[in-house]
């Protein structure tokens, strides 16, 4: 590990202005960022612009804003099904701590599989770069013609490029075979916006306060992406894809679009500051549905009481904020394959030097939008004016869900998209933050905010279950439910491994193959938050933020590999392995046995690489000291601060728990992902 990481170092540095006079406001920002990883090949740079400007004469306004940004990236693959070119997995897997990566020469070592230093050597070896280009822009137009009414135009205008090469070296087995292999794979995101809403502002009676705006909004997405690949390189160290002797495969090229149009109203109106009451209503129609379900139509109601401006409570000094509010509506989500209900066919299946087509989706005309209805009921209370508690209830039912289901591939195809049932999450956020201590020369203030969720799915379309390798979609289980084979631990006498048999019960055996899966928990943490405080002593402030997630479970499939007894033959046991292992002295234990070519299943997809996810993780921790300003007069500086700063110090997991970290995606997923870092930081703060 110590020939693949480093330490790696953090640069970032931005600039801003703003001003302007009472018709005319700017502000402009200049940003540059450079991040060295801490492994091999982890590298960023980021260029970002900024521009704001908006401008006002007498009943009309106009402004735009604008920013830029482009970055470049060199990684390496984090392939959730393992990638050997990944230096953490050619370092901890193929390479034993008596290989070393160089010969006596000086050259690599190429008798180690994936050699991560030879695989990436700067100048002949592995290349993994990304360059993506984000482009903003939004022009606004708006017109006062009195009594409250602005009619207002907008225009946004969002594009997202990407430049992908990836070139595997000799050094790579697969681009040893190849003498070289270059891919170049490009793609462009444009989004174009235009909203108009015609809103109306008023006050009756200095009590009585409306807002009505009644809008429109189309927007078109286009995409397109190509790919093209190269082989045979001429030498060593060459690896422009233009030094390719030949082409790879069959130079690919795509296009899609997709396109909503909404009409929308939305209403407001409180009485003395005292009383809230909001309604809306929207319509939307997307191409990404079916002909017979574009169109959904989607509205919320909403309200607040603020008691503390009652008579019985307006002078109170404990009360200081009191409030209840309640909202219920229905939204809708579109977030699917563009074509994903288009029965659509493609080119590019050729045989024999004929040409020749697949199908690649399904006509669905009946997929529709995907409907959650949210209903939540808060209350926000300030005590004597330091402490603010908001606790929230809410329960969002959500219909005709949009999954990918497996289908027979007697189709062409393997899964389409389906509305397929419905799931409910409910749970309670509460939130709170206050002043401790204030005093002349101290300010102590502290937060703390916990979510308790629980998610089930309450209808399938058809009532079955949809199992997948390790996970169940059924009624009556979290969305993201484990199911798979019970680990039952190690046989104290011989060293092999065991399973529960049965779906229920205690019987074990050494055959995985006999097993039935179980239900063993789900990915969805029960409880999950952060707390911190702020400590200000006269120009010194110290602040520290902590993060935790409790009750949910984490799958490491990577274990399968870093924990093998044996089943992947020659690779590098980990530590935890080799100090739990099964041996006539270390008969209890939960690693079976270690044998070259193991052929019990031991690394089976089963229980054993399934953990505990929660943790407590302290998330940041800074210091920083504000120079006092009549020293900053003379240099022509507003205000000056400086401050050193550590990000992710340490996290406490789970004691059953092996890995890196066992925070990662939503689906509870560990495999060969980038591992969180510690960062340390200095910077300052300028204003003029």
């Amino acid at each position: 590990m110590d020939a693949i990481t480093r330490t790696g170092y953090y640069q970032d540095y931005n600039i801003s202005f703003s001003g302007g006079n009472g018709k005319t406001r700017y502000y402009a920002s200049l940003g540059y960022l450079n991040q060295e990883g801490v492994a091999i090949n982890s590298d960023m740079k980021r260029y970002s612009a900024r521009l704001n400007l908006e401008t006002s004469y007498k009943w009309f306004n106009f402004g735009f804003n604008t920013s830029f940004a482009l970055a470049d990236m060199d990684a390496f693959s984090q392939s959730t099904g393992g990638s050997y070119s990944n230096p953490f997995v050619s370092a901890t897997l193929k390479a034993t701590p008596l290989d070393p990566f160089y010969n006596e020469d000086g050259s690599y070592n190429t008798s180690i599989s994936y050699n991560p230093l030879a695989v990436y050597d700067k100048e002949a070896g592995d290349i993994y770069n990304t360059k993506t280009t984000t482009i903003n822009l939004n022009p606004y137009f708006a017109i006062n013609f009195g009594k409250g009414f602005i009619l207002k135009t907008s225009l946004g205008i969002n594009s997202y490029g990407t430049r992908q090469y990836d070139f595997w070296s000799w050094y790579n087995n697969q681009g040893a075979s190849d003498n070289g292999r270059g891919t170049q794979y490009n793609s462009n995101t444009t989004t174009i916006t235009w909203t108009n809403t015609l809103n109306w502002l008023y006050t009756f009676n200095e009590k009585h306060n409306v807002s009505v705006m009644l809008g429109q909004e189309a927007q078109w997405k286009n995409y397109w992406n190509e790919e093209y690949a190269g082989i045979n390189f001429p030498l060593m160290g060459y690896r422009e894809l233009n030094m390719a002797g030949s082409s790879y495969g069959i130079p690919s090229y795509k296009t899609r679009k997709a396109r909503l149009a909404s009409f929308f109203l939305n209403t407001s109106y409180d009485y003395q500051g005292k009383y809230y009451g909001q309604v809306s209503y929207r319509r939307d129609g997307s191409s990404v549905f079916g002909s017979n379900n574009r169109w959904g139509n989607f509205w919320s109601v909403g309200g607040k009481w603020r008691i503390s401006e009652e008579e019985f409570l307006k002078d109170n000094d404990v009360f200081t904020n009191l409030a209840i509010r309640a909202s219920y509506g229905t939204v809708g989500n579109q977030d699917i394959d563009w074509y994903a209900s288009r029965g659509f066919y493609k080119a590019g299946y050729n045989y024999n030097n004929e040409p020749g087509i697949a199908p690649e989706s399904l006509n669905l005309p009946d997929l529709g939008w995907e409907t959650s209805k949210k209903l939540n009921i808060g209350l926000d209370i300030t005590l004597i004016r330091k402490w603010n508690l908001t606790v929230d209830f809410y329960n969002e039912a959500t219909s005709d869900m949009l999954f990918e289901l497996p289908i027979s591939k007697v189709t062409g195809l393997d899964k389409v998209y389906q509305n397929i049932g419905s799931m409910r999450n409910r749970g309670v956020e509460i939130g709170l933050n206050g002043t401790i201590l204030q005093t002349k020369g101290w300010t102590w203030t502290a937060y703390a905010n916990v979510t308790f969720n629980q998610n089930r799915v309450t209808e399938l379309s058809d009532g079955k279950p949809v199992e997948d390798t390790y996970t169940i979609i059924q009624e009556g289980y979290p969305l993201r439910q484990f199911y798979m084979v019970e680990y039952a631990g190690v046989d104290p006498d011989t060293g092999d491994p065991l399973w529960y048999k049965n779906a229920t019960g205690d019987e074990t055996t050494t055959n995985w193959n006999e097993c039935a899966k179980r239900y063993l928990g789900s990915a969805d943490p029960k409880a999950y938050g952060g707390f911190g405080t702020r400590l200000q002593w006269k120009n010194f402030d110290f602040s520290a933020d902590f993060n935790y997630r409790l009750g949910g479970k984490v799958y490491a499939s990577s274990n399968r590999f870093y924990l093998s007894a044996g089943s992947q033959g020659n690779i590098t046991p980990a530590t935890y392995l080799y100090e739990n292992a099964w041996t006539e002295e270390n008969r209890y234990t939960d690693v079976p046995k270690y044998v070259y070519g193991n052929t019990s299943g031991e690394n089976n997809h089963s229980s054993r690489f399934l953990y505990s996810g929660n943790f407590l993780r302290v998330k940041n921790l800074q210091l920083g000291y504000t120079l006092p300003k009549h020293l900053l007069k003379k240099i022509l500086i507003d205000n000056m601060r400086i401050y050193i700063s550590a990000d992710n110090i340490y996290t406490f997991k789970a004691k059953d728990f092996v890995g890196y970290d066992p925070e990662t995606y939503t689906n509870g997923l560990i495999a060969f992902q980038y591992p969180s870092t510690r960062t340390f930081l200095a910077g300052i703060t300028l204003g003029f």
